[in-house]
């Protein structure tokens, strides 16, 4: 009985996986019963929601995922097999398919979310609602985003062709194939380098990042041939394996193997272990600069009135190894934060130096105190200093009493390991969660999640803290066009500035 059961879950899964047209750019397997399972979620084929996610779900109610979760136990969801999202650059740029046990309960959902009907179609019971596409076909659900808006016909069409399996299907793809099935794992995706940008380039969250940090396009504009993601997840921690696919002679390798550093924990001796995110690049300064994405920064802070005028080049020039940022959600004032940057640099007191006679050249000399130049900015404090070689910059709302993150054993020993990293940590209730990803090489990627205490279901956890995530959530407030998103926190700072 075990194998046929076994059996079944399998023809369920090729099932869906045929419907995957072979061009997809893209392909994200997840493994729905097994989710479930690790995160109590389960009972006997019933779906049921913890207390203690439901109220991480009311508490944000405006979350695309909390959307999804509160909805789960009503959606006829079959919770023996796998789902699937793909994307494509035809009429859909995302479909999701999944296996329903109860297509009415389904459709019922799904038109009081939506706020449409079901109705037949060229044929087909869908129901076509700002850019999505609902269509149910026998026990088969198809949820498509349109990549652009055209009449429903049309786009009954994509998804009934879709539907019919008669397009050749990406899973005859050996490397897709192994990519979703070499190992077991919760959620296993195959994303083409080319696609990569296409597929980033429909988030508003990724479009405005790029605007702002055009570093990130050292990866998304490159020359990889593909990224693999396999993730793990299990009650005690959940343990994330990226795969990134390029030739020793591509660009992106040699572009990465000529500009990074060797990675350190001892700038985390000037990051407080408060930081709600802690980010890391590893870089060999003098090259750094060079890169055609940092001239674009530094020609962008050049534009800035008055602090323009600091040699910026010159100082991360000097820097060589990790440049790390820290930065906290300021608890006082909304939209605010809190931000620490260090780094090793080769002349850190000249640097220090620089920008003090910047500083006293637009008349703020800055109050001296225990080997640290202090300035007032609006509710912040911003102190300049160096420790054990560590040059550090902190602009935060209060006298700092707290301890460093390189007293927390695991996150230092993170950032001894990864050329390119994030820590973030999240606080539900009496548990803390920790998330970190890094590059351990150019072509590795390691992440994990854990918790503050053994006995927290870590998967569980993990929803949780996702469930917070808010999908207008960015750092600082929209920006004019001219300013390039990086002028807000420095323009007219000088004038702010007041010595202590």
């Amino acid at each position: 009985m075990a194998l046929v059961v076994l059996h079944l879950a399998g023809c369920t899964s090729d099932n869906l996986e045929k419907m995957i047209p072979a061009d997809a750019t893209g392909v994200v397997c997840i493994d729905v019963p097994e989710i479930l399972k690790h995160a109590g979620m389960l009972d006997g084929d019933k779906i049921l929601l913890p207390q203690s996610l439901k109220q991480a779900i009311d508490e944000n109610d405006t979350s695309p995922l909390c959307v999804l979760l509160a909805d789960l136990p009503q959606l006829g969801i079959d919770t023996g097999s796998k789902a699937y999202t793909y994307f494509t650059a035809k009429t859909f740029g995302r479909v999701m398919l999944a296996q329903l046990d109860d297509p009415d309960k389904a459709r019922k959902t799904l038109e009081m979310r939506a706020g449409g009907d079901f109705g037949k179609v060229e044929g087909l019971e869908c129901m076509y609602v700002g850019d999505n596409l609902y269509a149910i076909d026998g026990d088969v659900l198809l949820v498509g985003t349109v990549n652009k808006a055209m009449e429903v016909s049309r786009v009954a069409k994509a998804a009934k062709h879709i539907l019919s399996k008669t397009a050749a299907s990406i899973i005859d793809n050996k490397a897709v194939k192994e990519a979703l099935h070499e190992r077991d794992a919760e959620v296993a995706a195959w994303i083409q380098g080319k696609g990569l940008k296409y597929i980033l380039n429909k988030s508003d969250v990724y479009r405005e990042l790029s605007r702002k940090m055009p570093l990130i396009e050292i990866f998304t504009e490159s020359d990889i041939d593909a990224v693999t993601c396999h993730i793990d997840l299990d009650e005690e921690q959940v343990e994330m394996d990226t795969r990134i696919l390029a030739s020793q002679n591509s660009e992106y390798a040699q572009l990465l193997t000529s500009t990074l550093g060797s990675p350190s924990s001892d700038v985390l001796k000037a990051i407080p272990n408060s930081m709600d995110y802690i980010f890391t690049i590893c870089v060999k300064g003098d090259s750094f600069v060079k890169l055609k994405q940092i001239q674009q920064l530094l020609n962008m802070f050049g534009k800035i009135p008055y602090i323009g005028r600091i040699d910026l080049a010159s100082i991360l020039a000097t820097v060589d190894g990790p440049f790390t940022i820290g930065l906290a959600r300021d608890p006082h004032l909304e939209g605010e934060w809190n931000m620490v940057l260090a780094t090793r640099s080769r002349d850190p007191q000249g640097v220090v130096k620089q920008i003090s006679t910047f500083a006293n050249a637009m008349g703020q000399a800055p109050e001296v105190y225990d080997g640290e130049y202090i300035y007032q900015y609006e509710n912040k404090m911003i102190r300049i200093g160096v420790i054990d070689g560590i040059l550090y910059l902190k602009v935060l709302d209060y006298e700092q009493t707290e301890g460093y993150a390189y007293e927390m054993e695991p996150v230092r020993r993170f950032f001894d390991g990864s050329l390119i990293g994030i820590f973030a940590q999240t606080h539900n209730d009496s548990v803390n969660g920790y998330f970190d990803f890094g590059l351990e090489d150019i072509y590795t990627g390691k992440g994990h999640f854990y918790t503050s205490q053994p006995s927290a279901n870590a998967t569980l956890e993990l929803l949780r803290s996702l469930c917070t995530i808010k999908a207008s959530d960015s750092f600082g407030n929209e920006q004019d066009e001219e300013d390039n998103g990086i002028s807000s926190f420095v323009t007219g700072a000088i004038d702010k500035l007041q010595p202590m």
